[in-house]
């Protein structure tokens, strides 16, 4: 289970205090698939930023597992973050001189996997996204979708308990972006994965067990929300 208590994130450009989260609240049930819509610029990215560890909060607190993450140390997070937890993200991210089979075997070898288990593991998960066929392919020789489905393969590759996708759909058509969010959809459930899934798509939300919308750094659970049309000034995502 992953709950967030109250959590609280301020950054200051000078004296300027921006409240990216402002008592956020909310529990996440293992194997839940929950999407978190808002205006750009909400902090939806920071709240993925902040339950992965790669920021801290302000106040607050994050409890994974009902262990509270203020007592992780730096190397504690980084474990998690190579065992615990895959990211999809927007941009791809994809190491420009690898292959997709190596992009995706990446975390394996972070994780001091052997070159057997690398192979046997990335081939199965290159078949689950559609791409065995491209495995020896670069980021450039592939579209924007195989790009994602092999961003979304690494991120699973070493089979952790959460995912965190942050407008994977973001750089993709609407026929794109439909196709990865299914295949998310697919992938977890399959292997009971607790997602949450940010994104300005309502298609994208409507696979979801539990839509939230994050309003002046607020979690608001509820139906699909309207989304701003314009963001605020002086926010961030």
């Amino acid at each position: 289970m992953i709950r967030l208590e109250h959590v609280c994130k301020e950054y200051r450009r000078g004296a300027v205090v921006i409240q990216a989260l402002n008592d956020a609240t909310v529990h996440i049930a293992d194997g839940e698939f929950c999407a978190v819509m808002g205006p750009s610029g909400s902090g939806k990215s920071t709240l993925l930023n902040v339950i992965a560890g790669l920021d801290s909060i302000s106040s607050g607190e994050i409890f994974l597992d009902n262990q509270p993450s203020s007592e992780f140390s730096d190397a504690e997070w980084t474990r998690r973050r190579r065992e615990w937890i895959g990211m999809v993200f927007q941009s791809f991210h994809l190491v420009p001189g690898m292959t997709a089979a190596e992009n995706v075997g990446l975390p394996l070898q972070f994780n001091g996997q052997s070159s057997r288990v690398i192979r046997q593991r990335v081939a199965e998960v290159l078949e689950m996204v559609g791409l065995e066929d491209r495995r020896t392919h670069r980021p450039s020789e592939l579209s924007g979708g195989e790009q994602q489905r092999v961003a979304i393969a690494r991120a699973v590759v070493h089979q952790p308990r959460v995912l965190l996708a942050d407008e994977p759909t973001g750089n993709l058509d609407s026929h794109q972006g439909a196709d990865i969010v299914e295949l998310l959809h697919r992938i977890a459930k399959r292997a009971g994965q607790t997602v949450i899934l940010v994104t300005h798509s309502e298609t994208a939300a409507r696979v979801a067990d539990r839509i939230y919308a994050l309003q002046d750094g607020q979690l608001k659970p509820g139906a699909l929300p309207k989304l701003a049309s314009t963001a605020m000034s002086g926010t961030i995502e």
